[in-house]
């Protein structure tokens, strides 16, 4: 939640800052999915959470973003707080989706940790992929979150 919250909060700000306001629309409701499909997961969305996505959405729904502000328990104006500011560090990937090719052609798609060494990533990716490699592996190729690649010769 803490993740969704402060990407949020920079897709928003820099949405606005670029005068894209039919993105930042968008932008609502690209998060507003996330965050239902968090609370499926997680029982709910906390309170931080709402109170933020009111403070966004303020310029927006001024007296809808004032309710919803009221209803959390706030006392004065949503129009007195500052606007948020995101977190770089909370919003780092912990996992990355990489495609595993042989060949050239995507056989599977795995996690791996946004930090993990190339020799750690090509292991795990011919480990998915062990019944397809048929031959002799040529090369092995890692792009940092992006993809693993293995050459076979047969």
């Amino acid at each position: 939640m803490i993740k969704v919250r402060n990407k949020m909060v920079h897709d928003i700000s820099v949405r606005l800052e670029g005068f894209s306001l039919n993105t930042v629309i968008s932008g609502f409701m690209e998060y507003n999915n996330k965050c239902i499909d968090l609370a499926k997961q997680e029982g709910g969305i906390d309170k931080e959470t709402l109170g933020t996505f009111a403070i966004l959405l303020s310029p927006f729904a001024p007296h809808l973003a004032e309710e919803v502000w009221e209803k959390l328990g706030h006392k004065g104006s949503i129009f007195a707080n500052k606007w948020p500011v995101a977190d770089k560090a909370a919003m780092q990937d912990d996992e990355v989706e990489v495609a595993v090719q042989i060949n050239g052609k995507t056989r599977a798609v795995i996690s791996l940790a946004a930090n993990i060494s190339k020799e750690d990533a090509i292991t795990a990716g011919k480990a998915v992929v062990a019944e397809k490699l048929i031959g002799t592996i040529v090369k092995e190729i890692y792009v940092p979150k992006r993809i693993i690649n293995i050459v076979v010769k047969p």
